[in-house]
């Protein structure tokens, strides 16, 4: 699937619309479902509660895990999330509050689960569904197969009953267990090192030398045996600044593992003396490169900043990425280009 969607200058992450869109054609057949059904506003509004909780947490831990970074960066908290350990810590959130509002709201809690496992699969099926016809990717065609049929057997057979609902969970675990540990869930073929040059994904990266704020010089091409992230950014851009704590991070963690970070300021919209100040305030620890005439930005036809391209040891394109950066995206990026 692509990255983004570029509306004028605006990046909108095409996963948000997959998700969006998905989320909204499950909660319009779960409506359908529940017509008749007496209760029908009272689950509604527990499950909606109760994915609202869990973005709210998964969103906002981000504050609990760096609240220094937050006290210096309160706007990291729009671009940043608690990652995949906070999403667990958000769905517990979630399923506590549905088992204490259940009873509260004196509602049979094997409905609530019932419905929540089928909003959920509906949900799969339509998002692996938009994965498939962007990547063509056999396991994700099978991912929206497998629940596209445990929609269908759940909305019409499966009625309200727990002992199915659960049954279902199992089968999902059973499939999930042989897809990942067969060839349909390994990685993608690498790219060959002849790869002609572009900057799309699989494109050998176009060279440039730039010198660095301390004065060497840096060729991309020299670089190759690491990994290499091509981050194109401004000190005057907000997302800018609110990624380099992360990179900082990553970089301090991981530059002695083959891996190299390239900060390539667009100093034809910008100024040196700002990204020298900027690179004593925030202590970046990775070359920082200047682009006075913007010819790499031109090369790596950059509009919306930052955008960051990951290159593998063979010098190959293996991601763009447009956005800010976490520190748990970046090691996500460092491993898939391995």
């Amino acid at each position: 699937m692509e990255n983004y969607l570029s509306i004028g200058s605006f990046p909108v992450k095409m996963v948000w619309l997959a998700i969006l869109g998905s989320a909204l054609i499950a909660y319009g057949i779960i409506h359908v479902k529940l017509r008749k059904e007496s209760d029908k506003k009272q689950l509604m509004d527990v499950l909606s509660h109760a994915v609202v909780l869990c973005w709210f947490v998964w969103k906002l831990s981000y504050a609990v895990l760096h609240p220094l970074l937050i006290v210096k960066q309160p706007f990291n908290i729009l671009y940043f999330n608690g990652g995949e350990t906070c999403l667990v810590l958000g769905i517990i959130v979630s399923v506590v509050y549905l088992l204490w509002t259940s009873g509260k709201r004196d509602l049979d809690r094997s409905r609530v689960f019932y419905t929540g496992i089928l909003a959920l699969t509906i949900f799969f099926s339509f998002y692996y569904g938009a994965h498939f016809a962007a990547t063509k990717l056999l396991a994700d065609g099978l991912i929206s197969l497998f629940f596209s049929i445990l929609s269908i057997y759940l909305y019409t057979a499966g009625s309200f009953e727990l002992r199915k609902t659960v049954l279902s969970m199992l089968v999902t675990a059973l499939f999930f267990s042989v897809l990942t540990n067969t060839p349909l869930g390994g990685k993608k073929e690498e790219a060959v090192s002849t790869a002609a040059s572009g900057i799309k994904n699989g494109n050998a990266a176009p060279d440039f030398e730039l010198t660095t704020i301390a004065g060497d010089k840096v060729r991309l091409s020299d670089l190759k045996g690491k990994v290499v992230f091509v981050n194109l950014w401004a000190t005057w851009c907000p997302p800018c600044r609110a990624e380099m704590p992360e990179m900082v991070r990553f970089y301090k963690d991981y530059s002695s593992k083959n891996v190299e970070v390239l900060a390539v300021n667009l100093t034809d919209s910008d100024s040196e003396k700002e990204v020298k100040k900027f690179a004593k305030e925030y202590k970046l620890n990775f070359p920082v490169l200047l682009d006075p005439d913007g010819k790499v930005g031109n090369t790596y036809k950059t509009v919306t900043i930052p955008t960051t391209f990951i290159i593998d040891k063979k010098g190959i394109i293996k991601q763009k990425h447009i956005g800010p950066m976490s520190y748990e995206m970046m090691v996500d990026f460092y491993q898939s280009a391995q």
